[in-house]
Formats: structure tokens, C-alpha cells, sequence
């Protein structure tokens, strides 16, 4: 069957999809140019990627971590009317150091075991969770 409507329809050339096409979750400013050979990968992220694969911020687990600490903290200082301050000897300084760690790029794992143990199982399995994505720290 031929197409009467447009006389001048003529069948896709090879090559017809090597223009720019548009990936899902980017702004239609962003074109992606692909190749015709299957092989290459042109695709660029439109993001700027720093070389250590890992960001210079804080880490989000750790983060997440810290902050099911004080709401740990909270709610056991709330719950035993303030008698539960004394857990505040080692939570604080733990939480700190969580602090601390997450902007920093090595592995914290004795302090995610002793998170794990001493303070909240949710928040010790994050940090043990995000120290398989890191480094051990240079002796």
C-alpha cells in the first residue's frame, strides 16, 4: 500500500535514527548524539561526575544515620522523663564522629558496629551498608 496523501513520501534513508535523540528523565535541551556502530557508547551524563566516583558532600547514609541517632536519642530521653540524658554520654559523641565520617571518603566500620550495637540497629546497617561503597584507610 503506497501513501496517496503525500506524494513525495519516500522510504526512511539508512542512517535515519543517528540524529539526536532524547533519553528519559532529560530537559528536551538536552540532545544525546548516538552512533550508528552499536559498539561505541557517545552517551555523556549531563552532570558534572567527579573522578573519585563519590561526591565531596556528606554521604546519605551516614547522614540518614546520624539523624536516627538524635531521634533515638529523643525519644529515649522522652520516654524515661529525662533519666535517658545519661545515654546522651555516649550517643552525642557517636553521633558526631558520624558526622564527621560522612564527609570524609574511608571506611568507619568500627563505628557502625558500635552504632549497630549501642545505639540503633537501622543506623549501625546503614553505615556498615554505605562502607562496602568506600576505601579502607591508608596505613
Amino acid at each position: 500500500m503506497t501513501d496517496s496523501s503525500n506524494p513525495s513520501a519516500q522510504p526512511p534513508e539508512e542512517g535515519f535514527n543517528d540524529g539526536p535523540t532524547y533519553q528519559f528523565g532529560q530537559p528536551p535541551g538536552d540532545a544525546v548524539t548516538r552512533s550508528s556502530d552499536p559498539t561505541v557508547s557517545n552517551v555523556q551524563p549531563s552532570y558534572p561526575v567527579s573522578p573519585s566516583g563519590s561526591s565531596s558532600g556528606t554521604r546519605g547514609m551516614y547522614t540518614a544515620a546520624a539523624v536516627i541517632n538524635w531521634i533515638t536519642l529523643a525519644i529515649v530521653s522522652v520516654a524515661t522523663f529525662g533519666i535517658g540524658l545519661i545515654a546522651a554520654f555516649w550517643v552525642v559523641p557517636m553521633t558526631i564522629a558520624i558526622h564527621k565520617g560522612a564527609k570524609g571518603p574511608y571506611k568507619h566500620t568500627a563505628l557502625g558496629v558500635c552504632t549497630l550495637l549501642f545505639i540503633n540497629i537501622i543506623s549501625g546497617i546503614l553505615m556498615l551498608v554505605d562502607d562496602s561503597n568506600r576505601p579502607a584507610k591508608p596505613v
